[in-house]
């Protein structure tokens, strides 16, 4: 049965995936541009990924969106991105979520000064919050992704080559359970004030 637990995290892994990656070929394209926007499009195929059946779970998906003053909600709390999780199997149930800040900086670039300074201060306003805390690096060759932690404490401004995960390994985890705070509950999306948002929902047995 472990081995079934591991398959199906696998699979939603590779549906998360494959989410990302249909994300990055539109933004490769140009068509889609603005860091928001991109964001916007991957929960919009991640709620696509996660409506109907991926192997033995039954999933279900919810957007969370603010419409005003994405600005102000992204400097309360460092994150552009809440992502919740949650399944109920027999043999595991969790809920629980990440922050996320979301960067737009092509592989092998440095962010400026300034830039930097500013995601370092992102990262250490989530991880006030949580220690579940991440950050996506969007580039037209697809996305990476590191924790908050690292981001927060390196020194480097080559934003990708600080981001050691892939999409795939990141929901992996997420979905394994290795990674997540269950007090990042869907109702702290309007407690924290973050733009947008995604609530995803498996359930069998």
């Amino acid at each position: 049965m472990k081995d079934r637990l591991e398959e199906i995290f696998r699979e939603a892994a590779r549906a998360a995936d494959g989410a990302v990656n249909a994300t990055m070929e539109k933004y490769a394209a140009d068509l889609v541009t603005d860091e928001d926007d991109i964001t916007g499009t991957l929960i919009g195929r991640l709620d696509s990924a996660f409506d109907g059946r991926t192997g033995d779970i039954s999933w279900s998906s919810s957007i969370l969106r603010h419409r005003k003053g994405v600005a102000a909600q992204e400097k309360k709390a460092g994150a552009d991105m809440l992502l919740h999780v949650s399944i109920k199997t027999p043999q595991l149930t969790y809920s629980k979520g990440v922050l996320i800040q979301s960067k737009r900086i092509d592989a092998g670039a440095a962010m400026t000064v300034i830039g930097h300074d500013e995601l370092v201060d992102q990262c250490n306003k989530m991880l006030k919050i949580t220690p579940a805390a991440f950050v996506f690096n969007y580039t037209k060759s697809g996305m990476r992704c590191a924790s908050a932690t690292k981001i927060a404490g390196a020194t480097s401004r080559v934003l990708n080559d600080s981001c050691n995960l892939t999409s795939y390994r990141f929901f992996f985890e997420l979905f394994r359970c290795t990674t997540g705070d269950p007090r990042i509950t869907t109702a702290k999306f309007d407690d924290l004030q973050i733009p947008m948002g995604i609530a995803l929902e498996g359930t069998s047995g």
